[in-house]
């Protein structure tokens, strides 16, 4: 009489079988097995095996999530605005922006960041923000400021004989919900941002732009962060 193993169950047979019984009992166990682990057929290269649940052998194939994934990069020169449309989605939660190889064509040049959605920047005075700073290439020694009711996030004040970068990390963009800025940069000056917005809109992108009208050049890619 077949009997069953301890951890999964499975129809095994028992040395005091007869013969008969005892094929059966194997047959039994191979279906159990078959069924079992049916999950982790397929797959393809590259793929790895994930827990759906905490189910025991709940899995399934997938791509392995490095934590970050890039999913836009556009270059750019001879602008005072960029925009970068749909890379915020219900995919990912938070964001970091890399803006690299960044020249100005004019000094002591404010970069701004507009958050925008179907193709429009929100230019309205939605935006509050905070930033430290210290001098680099200017005699500006440390400072800090911070004012509410802007039209834009301040993110860098750009010199116009360096290439410069700036990293800006966004949270909930395309939720309903506040978005929360923050960055950190070296131009003109050695730049620490943050700021939020005072309304729940979700956004789909947005736009880099310059204060004062001066052509910008540079890279500025896009990442999803996993959780």
């Amino acid at each position: 009489m077949a009997t069953t193993t301890t951890n999964f169950g499975w129809d095994i047979p028992q040395s005091t079988d007869l013969v008969k019984d005892g094929a059966t009992a194997i047959a039994a166990l191979g279906q159990d097995i078959d069924t079992a682990f049916v999950d982790f057929k397929g797959g393809t290269t590259g793929q790895v095996l994930k827990k759906t649940s905490g189910t025991d052998l709940d899995v399934e194939w997938g791509t392995a999530s490095s934590g970050l994934t890039l999913i836009n990069t556009t270059s750019f020169s001879g602008v005072t605005t960029q925009s970068i449309n749909d890379v915020f989605s219900a995919t990912y939660k938070n964001y970091m922006i890399v803006v690299s190889n960044l020249s100005c064509a004019t000094d002591v040049n404010d970069l701004h960041l507009r958050l925008r959605v179907a193709g429009a920047d929100n230019s309205s005075n939605n935006y509050e923000k905070g930033r430290y700073y210290v001098g680099a290439f200017a005699s500006t020694g440390a400072g800090n400021e911070n004012s509410s009711l802007n039209s834009f996030f301040q993110i860098l004040q750009m010199n116009n004989t360096i290439q410069q970068g700036v990293t800006i990390w966004l949270n909930n963009p395309f939720l309903t919900a506040n978005t929360v800025a923050y960055s950190i940069g070296a131009g003109l000056l050695f730049d620490l941002n943050g700021a939020v917005t005072t309304v729940t809109t979700s956004y789909t992108g947005f736009t880099l732009r310059t204060a004062l009208g001066g052509n910008i050049a540079g890279t500025v890619s896009v990442y999803g962060l996993a959780e």
